[in-house]
This record gives structure tokens, sequence and C-alpha cells, in this order.
């Protein structure tokens, strides 16, 4: 049986947080589990383990061997902590956890655009960055 490594991240968007698994560049994962209270992981045996997350991705829409991976929720910061297994972190390590973080970034930047009201003119990558211009409401 794997240990889940728990580790602190930055975000504190949960709509955004599951927009990016959704846009991550390394792995994408468009069927996420969102949960008000948190639920238990499971892992590869498909045994259900103490570690409780608020967003899951399970097993089965990662691959073969792999366990659920999550994001808990810390009540009081209002960050997620990522749950991840020692034996998934060669597929879900820093590469990942980097697009993760960078299409994260993109959706919070994309929901603040439409906060204030401005409209998306392109999205684009030029020289592997990515470049968003946005106009103001109206033009």
């Amino acid at each position: 049986m794997s240990a889940y490594l728990p580790f602190d991240t930055e975000f504190n968007d949960g709509e955004c947080l599951v927009q990016a698994l959704a846009e991550n560049t390394e792995i994408s994962y468009k069927k996420v589990e969102i949960h008000e209270t948190p639920q238990n992981l499971v892992g590869f045996h498909g045994d259900m383990r103490q570690q409780k997350a608020n967003i899951i991705v399970r097993r089965k829409d990662i691959g073969g061997m792999s366990n659920d991976i999550g994001f808990l929720k810390n009540e009081t910061t209002g960050k997620y902590t990522a749950i991840i297994s020692d034996f998934d972190k060669h597929k879900h390590g820093s590469p990942y956890m980097l697009g993760l973080k960078n299409a994260y970034n993109v959706a919070r930047m994309k929901k603040e655009a439409k906060r204030q009201g401005l409209k998306l003119k392109s999205d684009t990558v030029v020289n592997g960055k990515r470049v968003v211009k946005y106009l103001m409401a109206g033009n």
C-alpha cells in the first residue's frame, strides 16, 4: 500500500482548481468530483483510505495502477492541500504541479477579467508563453 503525501498549495479557488485540472497541459482530468464535505480517497487495490478530499480525481480516471488524487480545503486558510500517493508522484510530481499552477493562474485571470467586465480578445501561445489579451466591455 502506497502512502499518501499531503503538500500545501497556493490554490484557494475551488472552481479555478477544477478548471485547471481540466486544462493542465501536462495531464488533464475532465472528470472531477467536487464535495462540500470531504470524502475518502481510494487506493489502487480499491481500498478506502483515511485521507479525505473535497476535490477528487478517481483512480479509474487516472489510469491503471493509480490511486485517487485529491485536494482538501483547509477551513482556516482557505487553501487546498494536494494529496497524492508516493506511488503516483512520478506522474503527478513537479512538472505536473507546475502545469497545474499555470493553468490555475490562467483560470483565475479569466475569472477576474470576467468579473471586471472585460472581453477575451485572444488566447495564444507565443514562443512557449501564453499570451491573453482582453478588451474593455463595449469595444
